[in-house]
């Protein structure tokens, strides 16, 4: 098979993440994820991961039921960006780790500790489309992601959603190479997500063939036109980010244990 890339072919030539323990293809998972972006004070990066590693490991010895992955920016529009990620995740519970939370003082001690060198936050929750997407169990964790995001057109009359899940369709039965792992955001601006794993730069480069091209040959130019046409009306502002996944910030590098 030639070399392809999902991302690049939706999106020109070429971003949070979720735990690569989560399967796509497991519809019975739970889908959410818990997502915190932290933007450190400007001069503070050393101070403010060094604050952050040793409130990880607070959280850790005080039993904390989650494990956190944490990924930094490398290329995008936010440099020196953090994220910390924990998914397969219910509303329920959500409201059990408020709890824990409360017992344990996790949040307590992050505002004690790690805040004065944080400059600002966002918190989300995302929903993981695993029926859409192809993320092997067996995928492992790599260095870097690649994520695509865009703003959601509210206007839209659900056309665009569904020539999405057409396109992933046709990729999944027809035998597209890549791995993908589609996102939803809740709270904030809605926002679609895609996400693939780097397993370095080079992996950036232009494929010999992108995903309109695969679609077009499995199906029809024409085909492949209306689909991505109106994928295009739907989905917009697109912005493209590389995270380096961080195990010196991840619980899991405290704990010992990689799954999550």
């Amino acid at each position: 098979m030639r070399k392809t890339s999902f991302i690049t072919s939706i999106f020109g030539t070429a971003l949070l993440l979720i735990p690569l323990s989560l399967l796509a293809q497991d519809n019975e998972r739970a889908p959410l994820v818990d997502v915190w972006y932290i933007m450190p004070k400007a001069g503070m990066l050393a101070e403010f991961e060094a604050a952050a590693k040793a409130h990880v490991a607070f959280r850790q010895d005080a039993g904390d039921s989650r494990t956190w992955e944490a990924y930094s920016t490398v290329l995008g529009s936010n440099p020196q960006l953090y994220q910390w990620r924990e998914g397969g995740l219910t509303w329920a519970d959500m409201d059990a780790y408020i709890a824990e939370d409360t017992k344990n003082g996790y949040s307590e001690h992050w505002w004690a500790n790690v805040d004065k060198y944080v400059d600002h936050y966002h918190h989300y929750i995302e929903e993981a489309d695993y029926a859409n997407s192809k993320w092997p169990t067996d995928l492992g964790q790599h260095p870097y992601y690649l994520v695509t995001s865009w703003n959601i057109d509210p206007g839209d009359n659900g056309a665009g959603w569904e020539a999405r899940k057409e396109i992933s369709k046709i990729a999944i039965e027809e035998g597209w190479e890549d791995n993908w792992l589609w996102l939803t955001r809740t709270g904030g601006s809605s926002a679609l997500s895609v996400v693939n794993e780097l397993k370095n730069m080079a992996a950036m480069e232009s494929p010999e063939q992108n995903l309109y091209e695969f679609v077009s040959e499995q199906r029809s130019p024409e085909k492949a036109a209306e689909l991505f046409g109106k994928f295009n009306a739907r989905y917009t502002n697109r912005n493209m980010t590389i995270w380096a996944h961080r195990p010196d910030l991840s619980s899991q590098e405290t704990a010992g244990s990689a799954d999550d």
